[in-house]
Formats: structure tokens, sequence, C-alpha cells
């Protein structure tokens, strides 16, 4: 047992070595070539940082930037997609220069690749598809990078990465969901209009139903601010010994529950004496 380890150790240590005479080599008679790639791969990192640089300033100057949240998320975002499309070409020009560079011919490369073209457009149908939804969503500007949407009335959550290939979204339990564009057919964007909201109250109805309305409005409308508004009531059930109305406003979809609780809160502290349940 003992001798086969020692036979297996040899072996290892022999293809080591060899391997390392070949890298040695290669590196010997190919120092020029290796040279002048590492001298084209600093030209296309500088260009590629140029490139991306004067892509983003020309998104900034094409949105007429002003300082809002909106223009800032719509900047994020088209910047992450041009900056992926930009990679991708750079990458290509580096490959088509280490062909050149190692006298591989292009023209064979480049006759194969489009045998195989069709073949491998069949294959990836799916990402072509992605991309092209992609480009979609993004021009028409469904989503942004930190806005809430609900995707194809299922998914609900917050937008951390939006590219060619997918949306991925966060949910309220943080969970990350990841959504290729080719599965997207509907996009409700939660953020960029205050939704409508109901809230269900149950009070005992009072001897003076009119005067108990109007106090009640007034109430709403003293709660009024950026965060809520259009306070008003909805609904009216009388009963025989109580009333039930549903009180509206509305709100971002993110602060809907911060919002929820308050009013909760100060109905209860400013009608205690006469309610019955809210919900």
């Amino acid at each position: 047992m003992e001798g086969k380890l020692i036979y297996i150790k040899n072996f290892y240590t022999e293809k080591t070595v060899e391997l390392l005479q070949r890298i040695l080599i290669f590196l010997k008679f190919n120092s020029d070539k290796i040279l002048t790639l590492l001298f084209s791969l600093i030209i296309i990192a500088v260009l590629y940082l140029i490139s991306k640089r004067i892509i983003n300033r020309v998104i900034k100057l094409s949105l007429n930037i002003k300082n809002t949240a909106f223009s800032h998320d719509r900047i994020i975002t088209l910047s992450s997609v041009f900056n992926s499309i930009l990679k991708i070409i750079f990458s290509f020009i580096f490959l088509i220069l280490l062909l050149k560079v190692f006298n591989i011919n292009i023209i064979h490369v480049l006759t194969g690749a489009g045998v195989i073209g069709a073949t491998i457009v069949y294959i990836f149908q799916g990402l072509i598809q992605d991309i092209i939804k992609g480009w979609i969503l993004i021009f028409e500007d469904q989503m942004r990078k930190g806005e809430w949407v609900n995707i194809n009335n299922t998914f609900i959550g917050k937008v951390i990465e939006f590219n060619l290939r997918h949306v991925v979204l966060r949910d309220f339990e943080r969970n990350l969901i990841f959504i290729p564009n080719n599965q997207i057919n509907t996009v409700f964007n939660l953020t960029r209009e205050l939704k409508r909201n109901f809230i269900k109250v149950k009070f005992k109805k009072p001897e003076n139903l009119e005067n108990f309305l109007e106090n009640l409005e007034s109430f709403l409308a003293s709660l009024e601010n950026d965060k809520i508004q259009k306070l008003k009531i909805y609904n009216i059930n009388i009963g025989e010994n109580f009333v039930e109305l549903e009180i509206v406003f509305r709100c971002k979809f993110i602060l809907r529950d911060e919002i929820f609780n308050k009013l909760k809160l100060e109905i209860y502290k400013n009608f205690k004496d006469a309610l019955l349940e809210i919900a």
C-alpha cells in the first residue's frame, strides 16, 4: 500500500514538472506575443474606462438630469446595462487580438462560428428572448433599481438588479427572486404613484350622526401630510346600534403598513369611547 502511494506521488510530481517545463518553453518562445497582448489589454482597459465615463455622461445629459430620486435611479439602471454591453464588446475585441497575435486564422474561426451559430441561436433562444425583452423593459422605463414592483401579479419586491437577462427582486422576507426577462408579462410599478388603501372602522351609533361625521372628517384632514394624502370617508353603513365606515387614503406602497398602524392608533386615541372595531 505504501509503495502504491509513493508511485502515485511520483507520478503527479512528474506531471507537474512536465507541465511547468511546457509553460516555461511556451513563455520563452512567445514572450514578444505575450508582451503585445499585455500592452493591448492595457489599451483596451483604458478605452473601456473612457467609454464607460462617456456613456454615463451622455445618459445624464440625455435625461436632462434633475436632482430627483427617479432621475438618479434611471441613470443607475441604464448605466448598468450599457456597461455590461461595453464589457462584451471589449472582450470580443481582445479575443480577436488574441487570435491574430497567435496567427490563428480569424476567417476560419468565424466561418466555423457561422456554421455553429444557428445551433447556438436555437439552443439559447431563451437567452435571446431575455435580451430583447430586457431592452423593451429598459427603454419603456417600466422599472428601475430601488423601486418596488409587482411582476405578473405574482412576485412583489424591491428591484435589486435589472439587466438584459433577468430582474432580481428582494421581497418583504428578504428572499431574492430571480425572474428571466422573457417570463415578465406585466409590471405594476408600486413606487411611482400613491396607492389607494382602506381601513374599516365600526363606531357606536352617535346621537348626532351628522356632527360626528363632520368631526371625523376634520380629524382625518388634520392627519394629511406628504406621506398620506386624500384621507376621507368612503362608505357608510348605518345599523341599529352602530355606524360602519370605510376610510380611504393614499400613500406609497412601501409606507402602507406604517401608515395603517399610525392611523389605527390615532383613531383609537381620539375616538376610543365610541370605537367598536377597527380593521
